[in-house]
């Protein structure tokens, strides 16, 4: 009798493993168990499928279950839920619609369980009949009927998204990924929306300046956006309709609501069978993906992987890591029946994670990679930060779009940590180059190297990334000392502020500058240097930091060492400003 390997779990890791464990092993039996009625959908995509992006519910679908058991010989069972586990017998319990019960033996058991949403402790949020998840088709499918019959038809136009009284209402209660993408989609299919977030910003796996043009572009497509509140009651009553009640005491009414607070690791059925888990409460995973009990692998976002630039252990759920981690763990499970070693070259190892993800949000873009400023500091790392204004492609050809590059990386040897980029087109591609560079132990210094595809189209001759770079590795030369905003606005609190030299035009200055600010334009500085005091500390300001780079260069070469280039220039020195004053 052929050795059986059962996939717990039908979606990216689930399908995935069973997929390369047939590819490994064409003698194995494999069995794929999937709770519920589909298998192998883009949940990903859900949002854009609500919003009518994406047309066709078709599409959601890798694969089906009669093609994928011809193709790789794999017997799929959906609707059947697995409800415990022996190990001492290996092999599971299944329920399948009928409600009977069936044990199902294993040699090897691929545990796919994905993640399950949080639902917080707000009053009446199990009797909410309009309150949605984006995880499943089956919930897509419930949001599109009332959709629907709130706002039939086709998407609106940018002119007219939110423009009558008469609009439907939704309420989008998290503000990130998710959230964002249902928020941007139903702007799009004419909704008021509300997006209400516990945080004092939206996206916080990102830094707030970073996410700040999210918000403001969110803001600008008609939504409201409501941070430091929370929703603690869902309620009918002699409100007008459905109403959330925040914390505030404010009510925000609704015709459909939107959880998308986050999802944590599904691991009830991995604790019950006395698996070990690990600090972030997922499944704890080696390298090979196999879990305490080596006849049990784990894949996805139920558990845990390695974080790459610090080492320890995280739970981040995203689908390129749980497709990773499947193709692991179904080689390896098809190899321990062939009883293969584990020096085996056909075996895998799954390295770790740097949480790569971007979002879309009403024409802006932004993302990272690997660690934050604010999670690296959390980590009591010493970190050097620098900002970056490049394009998306050569200025000069048409619609070329701006992205802000914020780098993170290890002062002691340039090693790169992180990076966050926000902008439009092009913003995904530098992320990308940011995730092989992290992977790849580079320093600012190899980036600023790095040999990256140039046409007008398509980059600049300095690409944005590499630019990054190039500001890092210049502050670590000691050419190029530097100054964020935040601390700049720190130092100006101070006893002993820094004088401010915004050597912009006249014009420029007249229109908007730094509060107490000099103005000296770049290119009268040589015939005018003795204006700029020599016993103070002198941060130079420009609009993004390029004109005040080549002004501290000025000063340098004439001797002067005490000053700074504020990275970011205007531009990002205000909405920094703005919310520090927010937060004050």
């Amino acid at each position: 009798m052929n050795k059986r390997i059962v996939v717990v779990g039908g979606v990216a890791a689930g399908a995935t493993a069973a997929a390369k464990a047939r590819r490994t092993n064409e003698q194995a039996e494999i069995v794929l168990v999937e709770a519920g009625p589909y298998m192998s959908f883009a949940n990903c995509g859900l949002p854009y499928y609500v919003g009518g992006e994406i047309p066709r519910r078709d599409d959601l679908f890798v694969t089906n279950p009669r093609r994928f058991g011809r193709r790789y010989k794999v017997e799929v069972r959906l609707n059947a839920e697995v409800v415990s586990i022996s190990r001492g017998r290996r092999s599971v319990e299944l329920r399948g619609e009928s409600g009977a019960a069936e044990a199902l033996g294993y040699d090897r058991l691929v545990l796919a369980t994905g993640a399950v949403p949080i639902r917080p402790a707000i009053e009446g949020l199990a009797d909410c009949a309009n309150l949605f998840f984006c995880r499943t088709v089956p919930d897509a499918d419930a949001m599109v009927t009332r959709i629907e019959e709130l706002a039939p038809g086709r998407a609106k136009t940018a002119e007219s998204r939110g423009a009558g009284p008469s609009d439907p209402r939704a309420l989008i209660i998290g503000g990130g990924y998710v959230g964002l993408e249902c928020a941007e989609q139903l702007l799009a299919r004419g909704f008021k929306v509300t997006v209400v977030e516990l945080l004092g910003q939206l996206m916080s796996s990102l830094d707030p300046e970073m996410a700040q043009p999210l918000q403001q572009a969110l803001t600008e497509a008609g939504a409201e956006i409501i941070l430091n509140d929370g929703v603690t009651k869902l309620t009918g009553g002699d409100l007008p309709g459905p109403t959330a009640v925040l914390r505030s005491g404010r009510q925000v009414p609704f015709d459909l609501a939107i959880l998308a607070v986050g999802v944590k690791p599904n691991v009830a059925l991995a604790k019950a069978a006395g698996l070990e888990l690990g600090p972030t409460g997922a499944i704890a995973v080696d390298t090979y993906q196999r879990s305490s009990d080596p006849a049990i692998y784990a894949a996805g976002d139920n558990c845990q992987s390695v974080f790459l630039p610090t080492g320890k252990a995280v739970n981040i759920p995203l689908a390129g890591p749980a497709i990773k981690q499947g193709r692991t763990a179904g080689a390896n499970t098809a190899l321990d029946l062939m009883a293969a070693p584990d020096d085996d070259p056909r075996r895998l190892t799954f390295a770790g994670v740097l949480g790569t993800a971007v979002v879309r949000v009403c024409g802006k873009v932004a993302g990272g990679t690997g660690l934050s400023e604010r999670a690296a500091r959390r980590e009591g790392l010493d970190v050097g930060v620098s900002y970056a204004f490049g394009s998306n492609h050569a200025t000069y050809y048409p619609r070329a779009e701006y992205m802000l590059v914020k780098t993170i990386y290890r002062p002691a040897d340039g090693r790169l940590l992180g990076a966050q980029v926000a902008g439009g087109e092009g913003v995904d591609k530098r992320l990308d180059v940011f995730a092989a560079a992290i992977h790849g132990g580079l320093t600012v210094e190899d980036l600023e190297q790095l040999d990256l595809c140039y046409a007008p189209p398509f980059g600049s001759a300095r690409d944005a990334a590499s630019l990054a770079g190039l500001v890092a590795a210049n502050a670590r030369r000691g050419i190029a000392p530097a100054i964020g905003p935040a601390q700049l606005l720190q130092e100006m609190e101070g006893e002993h502020p820094p004088i401010v030299l915004d050597v912009r035009t006249p014009g420029e200055y007249r229109r908007e500058n730094i509060p107490g600010a000099l103005n000296l334009p770049v290119d009268a500085l040589r015939e005018r240097i003795q204006e700029v005091p020599a016993d103070r500390p002198v941060v130079l300001q420009c609009n993004v930091g390029y004109r005040s780079y080549i002004a501290q260069q000025i000063l340098r070469n004439h001797g002067r060492r005490n000053v700074r280039n504020l990275l970011g220039g205007y531009v990002l020195f205000h909405p920094v400003r703005e919310m520090k004053h927010r937060e004050g």
